[in-house]
């Protein structure tokens, strides 16, 4: 699966915005974010959850031995 690409935007209302764009998949918004620290912090979280959701993904451990 590709990476997503992210973009934190900030708003007139001086909030944060992650403009979050998937191949194959709408653009998606999260809004509501104080500073940009904790729209940089939700995009690290929202990359782990996407990568531990994959399953076909192999595990950590198995990558490296190659199967």
């Amino acid at each position: 699966m590709a990476d997503a690409d992210y973009r934190v935007i900030q708003r007139e209302d001086d909030s944060f915005a992650v403009e979050v764009t998937r191949p194959g998949s709408l653009l998606h918004v999260a809004t509501g974010f104080a500073s940009q620290d904790e729209a940089d912090a939700w995009i690290v979280q929202d990359r782990r959850l996407w990568q531990a959701a994959d399953p076909f993904r192999a595990p950590a451990h198995r990558r490296r031995g190659g199967f």
